[in-house]
Parts: structure tokens; C-alpha cells; sequence
């Protein structure tokens, strides 16, 4: 009687080697992931730090108000400005002054418990409404709610997608604008 079927020992290997693809595969698709979210923040990022001063240029929006017209916060009005998703940005509602309104980017963080969870990398574009200057600064970025401490993968993929001097402030606030 002859047999057609697989021994004991072929399935045994074939099982190791897909172990063996596996414990290298995952930990790929893990960094690709975040990659891609690396890319997709610095992206909004970019169209965020064009789109606010065009719009306030063109609206002729004072900076220095405690609140944008039409808007609960100045972080809102960042979100609603840039076009960003509300699932991978967070809206600050701080006080004026540096540390004040901002946006937060959402990635996958790790919590004191070592629990992975979707959490803000703090406020890294504010709008300091003491000057009307709008600040951007990549050192902000930190781990779970802008609270520092254990950072996760996507906030420290960010940070270090930044060379050191990457910061900016843009002046918003005019002298003189022009009424129409």
C-alpha cells in the first residue's frame, strides 16, 4: 500500500520555516506602518505650516484674538485650515502664549502600562496668540496626551524624522493690514 500524504517531519519543518518567515515578516510590516504614518503627518504637516498663514492673509484674521471667528479654539480652526483628519489629529485648547493653542498628531503610543494605544505626540504646531506668531517646533513631539515619558514608536519615528533646527516661526500677526 503506498501512500500519498506528507510525513511528520516535512510538516514539522514546513511549520519551522513559516515560524521563521513570520518572526521576520511581522516586525517589517510593523515599520512600514509607521513609516507610512511618518509620511502621511509630515505631509499635513507641510500643507498645515502653508494653508494657516494663506488663510489668514486672506481673511484678514487677527492671530492675537483669543479665539478664531466661527470657532471654539484655535487648534479647531488649525484642523479645519490644514484639512486634517480628526482620527490622526488632536485640537489643543491651551492659553495663549508658547505651550498655547495647537495641533497634536495621533499615532500608536505606549502607555506606563506598556499597553500600546492611539495618543497624542504633543502640540508641535501652536499658534502663540501673544505675538501672532505661528510656531512649529518638532521637540515638542513626545508620548502619550504631550505628556512625555514612554514615547511610542510613531511619536519617536517622527521626532527623529526631523534633523536638530528644524523648528520655525512664522510671523502672522501685521501692522497695517489692508481693509477692503
Amino acid at each position: 500500500m503506498k501512500r500519498s500524504g506528507f510525513s511528520m517531519i516535512e510538516l514539522v519543518f514546513v511549520i519551522v520555516i513559516l515560524g521563521v518567515l513570520a518572526a521576520v515578516a511581522v516586525p517589517r510590516f510593523v515599520t512600514t506602518r509607521t513609516d507610512a504614518q511618518v509620511a502621511m503627518a509630515r505631509s499635513d504637516i507641510a500643507s498645515v505650516l502653508k494653508a494657516i498663514p494663506a488663510r489668514i492673509f486672506a481673511e484678514n484674521i487677527d492671530p492675537t484674538q483669543s479665539t478664531p471667528p466661527g470657532f471654539s479654539s484655535w487648534g479647531e480652526w488649525m484642523i479645519d485650515t490644514g484639512g486634517l483628519d480628526r482620527g490622526r489629529w488632536q485640537a489643543g485648547t491651551g492659553g495663549g502664549g508658547v505651550g498655547g493653542p495647537g495641533i497634536a498628531p495621533l499615532g500608536n503610543v505606549v502607555t506606563q502600562g506598556g499597553q500600546n494605544q492611539t495618543g497624542a505626540c504633543g502640540h508641535i504646531i501652536q499658534l502663540d496668540t501673544t505675538t501672532g506668531n505661528l510656531v512649529f517646533d518638532p521637540n515638542q513631539i513626545s508620548g502619550v496626551g504631550g505628556g512625555g515619558g514612554n514615547s511610542g514608536t510613531f511619536c519617536k519615528a517622527l521626532k527623529e524624522s526631523y534633523p536638530s533646527g528644524s523648528n520655525r516661526i512664522i510671523p502672522l500677526a501685521t501692522t497695517g493690514a489692508v481693509k477692503f
